[in-house]
Parts: structure tokens; C-alpha cells; sequence
């Protein structure tokens, strides 16, 4: 029999839908097979395995899990593996469990079904129930992005807004509400550009392909993945983590609105630590913030980190009014030393977008209508399209070198705040 013929004896769609979703799984111990049967050992709780086999040549199924549907999800999921990843087969001898299956002796037991595989990763992990609409949506997504990739970035600039709000639309009913809310901004004109499309494209597929690697995934890993895709993780939960007490500035502060709610996120600079950290704040309406950040105001106390390979975001509980100026406010001489710092940042954290940069001495210009920061060593990079502060930085430095507070993503630069005599100044 062929494996397509062996996959139509799926008793039902749903069984079909499961098989895929298990066959991107990395619990598979072993996958093996001697021409006329194929097995595999699933991973499940407690550091035992699932046993499943097929007969290629009788269209027989077995597998000790409860399941009653037959064949079940995980004898599917080993044909899809031997139609799709061949290379992933090796050739042995059957094991014990499988030699008794060749001679009729062996028993498709009727055990207790091992719950699902839920790692600890506090309040952040989803149910079952949306970890199986989190797959489908992500097997969905993997789909349409490679489709993109075939049209070419330049045809996905030309499609309407509909395509991009319908793709986005998929993924909330995914519950993937990170990866919708960057699919629905590709719906603006201003943003859906060949080179933001490859972009997000870029990002989502390593989205695609961190989940398939999910369980080999160090746990600051996960979270960040959790996260990216957008499950939130408690407020608790963070201020139960050991906090970082110093002397915090506020550096800048972006504020605007999406999917109607207003946010509003605070770069703080620690004096003794030399870190940043995040503050991220949504208000509803015109209601107003919970917190006034004054820019350039310093404030004291501990703030908790969320968790990740890369923490920035924090929750500030407590800030007291510093009693002391800040002092010793240090920022990268050139780009060279911005660039270095960011790559080893990317490289723990890929999906980094905003990374804050301080840069201690840079030349503004105007060139074709777009300002651009020099360094000391000539090099330049160009501001965000669409900055509204460009003559605001050009006067209060008069064309000299200035200190100006960014957030960078790698090509462009955010200014958000530049230095005077007599203090920051907002843009």
C-alpha cells in the first residue's frame, strides 16, 4: 500500500488536523523502520514514551495511548514523518515491542492517557485548548508566508489592504494576536514596502520555526516565544522575581494608539546598573495613565524585569522621587560600539525591534528631506520616515555634535530625546 492510501484510513479530519500538529513535534525519541513496518517513540510525561507502529503492507496501526479514534494521531503523524522527512528514518532491526506485533502476540493495551506535555513556565503557558489553535494558526501562517515568499516582496507590496487585515483576522481567531497585530500593519500604505514586508516576513517564519523547535527551547527562550506570540505573562508573577534596586532616569517616552487602546512605553537608564528598562503602559480611552514619567526626572527603588534571555520590560511597583541628581551618564561614542552591542543582543533575543541607544556625540543632516545622525567616524544612519522632530534637533544643536537618546532596529534610528545644558529635551 502507499503511505497516501495508509493516510486515508484517518478515521476523521480532526484526527488528520492532530497528526499534523504532532508531526512538528520534537518528543519523537526514535523513528525507525525495516521496509514493511515503521515505529517511533513518543516522549510523554515522566520521561516515558508512547509506542507506535504501522504495517506498511497490511495497513495495520498500532499504539498503547487511550485514544479511541483508530488509528490514532501518532500512528498518522509517523506516516506524514516518512512521507515528508524521509531523512529522518533510519533502518534497524524491530525493537521488542515491535517483534511481537509481527508475530500476533502483541497488545494494543488500553492505558491511561499521560496528559499533555505542559512545561512550568508559570501563568505564561496557554491551555491545551488554545496550544491547538496555536498550532494550526502557526502551521496556517508558515503556509501563507512561504506563498509570499514565492510571489516575491515586491507583488506582496502591490496587494490591498484586505489581504493583509484577512491574514491578520486568521491569526487572532488563533489566538496568535502577536503575529496578527505585525500582519495588520503591513494594511498601511506607508509601511507595506518590499523591504518591511521581507521584514516581518523574516520574523515570523523564525516564529514558525522556533515553535517546531518549541521543546528544545532553553525556558528564557520559550517565555520570549510565549510572549512574541502573545500570551502575557502575569503582573505577580514578575514582581515575585528578584528586583534590580538603583537610580532610574527617564530617558524618553513613545506614546500613540493601537487596535484602540493607547499605550505609552518609558525608557528608564539604572545609574549603577548602566541597563535600560522598559515601562509599558495601556490606558482605555481618554482615561488617563496610572503614572506620570516625567522626562528627565530620576526616580529610585525596585524594579522587576520580566523574564527572557534579553530582559528589558519591567514593572516599576514603587518609584520614590530621587533625593540626588542622576550622574554618570555614559553613551556609545560611535557606531561601531552600537552595532556590536546590538548584534550580541539580537543573538539572545531575535525578535528585538526597539534596542535603546545613546549616542554621545552625533551630527544631524538633512539630506533629500531626511535627517540622518553622523558619528565622529562618518558613519550615518538615517532617522525613521516620518520623524516629525528633525528641525527641533537641528536647532537646539545648531548643526554641531549633540547627544541624542534613540531607540534603534537595526537600519533606522528613533530619536526620542536630545541633550542640552540644561537637560533632556523630548522630540
Amino acid at each position: 500500500m502507499t503511505i497516501d492510501e495508509l493516510i486515508r484510513f484517518a478515521p476523521d479530519a480532526r484526527s488528520l488536523e492532530g497528526a499534523r500538529r504532532l508531526f512538528y513535534s520534537r518528543r519523537w525519541r526514535l523513528l525507525a523502520g525495516d521496509g514493511k513496518w515503521i515505529w517511533g517513540e513518543f516522549e510523554v510525561k515522566g520521561n516515558r514514551a508512547l509506542h507506535a507502529a504501522v504495517d506498511l503492507l497490511n495497513g495495520r496501526f498500532h499504539c498503547d495511548c487511550r485514544s479511541k479514534r483508530r488509528p490514532c494521531t501518532h500512528a498518522l503523524a509517523l506516516l506524514l514523518k516518512l512521507k515528508s522527512r524521509p531523512d529522518e528514518w533510519t533502518v534497524s532491526e524491530p525493537p521488542i515491542w515491535v517483534s511481537k506485533l509481527i508475530s500476533g502476540n502483541g497488545k494494543n493495551e488500553d492505558k491511561a492517557k499521560s496528559p499533555p506535555k505542559v512545561l512550568d513556565l508559570g501563568s505564561l503557558a496557554p491551555s491545551e485548548d488554545r496550544r491547538q489553535l496555536m498550532y494550526q494558526g502557526m502551521g496556517d501562517l508558515e503556509v501563507r508566508l512561504l506563498d509570499i515568499v514565492r510571489a516575491g516582496f515586491a507583488t506582496a507590496a502591490s496587494y490591498d489592504a484586505d489581504y493583509w487585515l484577512s491574514a491578520a483576522a486568521r491569526l487572532t481567531d488563533a489566538q496568535l494576536s502577536g503575529p496578527a497585530a505585525r500582519m495588520r500593519r503591513l494594511a498601511n500604505p506607508e509601511l507595506c514596502t518590499p523591504e518591511y514586508i521581507a521584514t516581518v516576513v523574516g520574523d515570523l517564519y523564525l516564529m514558525c520555526a522556533a515553535w517546531q523547535d518549541f521543546d528544545r527551547l532553553e525556558t528564557s527562550k520559550k517565555l520570549e516565544l510565549y510572549r512574541e506570540l502573545g500570551l502575557s505573562i502575569k503582573k505577580d508573577v514578575v514582581l515575585s522575581r528578584p528586583p534590580k534596586n538603583d537610580l532610574w532616569l527617564v530617558m524618553g517616552t513613545v506614546s500613540g494608539v493601537e487596535d484602540r487602546l493607547r499605550y505609552r512605553r518609558v525608557w528608564l537608564r539604572g545609574e549603577q546598573s548602566k541597563r535600560y528598562a522598559l515601562i509599558i503602559d495601556y490606558a482605555f480611552g481618554e482615561r488617563p495613565f496610572e503614572r506620570s514619567w516625567p522626562l528627565a526626572s530620576a526616580w529610585s527603588g525596585d524594579l522587576h524585569y520580566y523574564p527572557g534571555s534579553y530582559p528589558r520590560r519591567g514593572i516599576f511597583p514603587a518609584p520614590k522621587p530621587a533625593t540626588r541628581a542622576f550622574t554618570g551618564l555614559k553613551g556609545y561614542t560611535n557606531y561601531s560600539e552600537l552595532i556590536h552591542n546590538y548584534s550580541r543582543a539580537l543573538a539572545l533575543q531575535p525578535w528585538l525591534r526597539n534596542y535603546p541607544a545613546y549616542m554621545a556625540s552625533v551630527t544631524p543632516h538633512l539630506r533629500n528631506n531626511r535627517l540622518y545622525l553622523e558619528d565622529g567616524e562618518g558613519r550615518a544612519y538615517p532617522v525613521t520616515s516620518g520623524f516629525e522632530g528633525a528641525y527641533t534637533i537641528l536647532a537646539v544643536s545648531g548643526g554641531r555634535p549633540a547627544s541624542v537618546f534613540n531607540t534603534f532596529n537595526g537600519t533606522t534610528l528613533q530619536p526620542l530625546s536630545i541633550y542640552v545644558d540644561e537637560g533632556l529635551v523630548g522630540l
